[in-house]
């Protein structure tokens, strides 16, 4: 007997490759009647532009500016949702229940996207990754390659469709 998948982390890059990858974590939620949390992990500012920020900026804007940054992405990954649910569910997104949460989080993204699995308790990780023409996972990212050698849930890969693709990944013939 498999085990019950009530709660899905779906982490996104917000890539314009992945929209398959949600199509494929909603597919599976609706089959499980399960509830997505959907992840953006922001990384955080390399040594350069910290230096640059601490040496040219109070600490005041330099903080006003990484909110502003933040909450700017949060509007795209929203308006972004609205359109998904709008073209591919019929509704809004306060109207959908699959999706439970939205969260934008900064950090060193194989950790965040750990840590919020545990946070929300997930029954399963959905990630999207390139995985080359060979299908071997020479397009494997390092942050997918490091939370399928480090989580204790389970991960599903999504092969992302590039855009000439005419077909999505659960059509191709293995």
């Amino acid at each position: 007997m498999f085990p019950q998948i009530k709660t899905i982390l779906y982490t996104t890059a917000l890539s314009s490759y992945t929209r398959p990858v949600l199509r494929f974590a909603v597919a599976l939620a609706r089959q499980h009647k399960a509830s997505i949390v959907l992840l953006h992990v922001v990384e955080p500012l390399n040594s350069s532009v910290k230096f640059l920020m601490e040496n040219y900026l109070s600490p005041e804007k330099a903080a006003e500016l990484h909110h502003e940054a933040t909450n700017g992405i949060l509007e795209k990954f929203h308006k972004r949702l609205e359109t998904f649910c709008s073209e591919e569910l019929g509704s809004t997104l306060e109207q959908t229940q699959l999706i439970s949460e939205i969260r934008v989080v900064s950090g060193i993204p194989h950790e965040v996207i750990l840590h919020e699995a545990d946070r929300c308790n997930a029954d399963l990780i959905v990630m999207g990754t390139h995985a080359g023409s060979s299908g071997l996972g020479i397009g494997l990212g390092s942050t997918t390659r490091r939370i399928t050698l480090m989580s204790k849930r389970p991960v599903l890969i999504v092969p992302f469709v590039r855009a000439t693709d005419n077909e999505w990944p659960s059509q191709r013939q293995v």
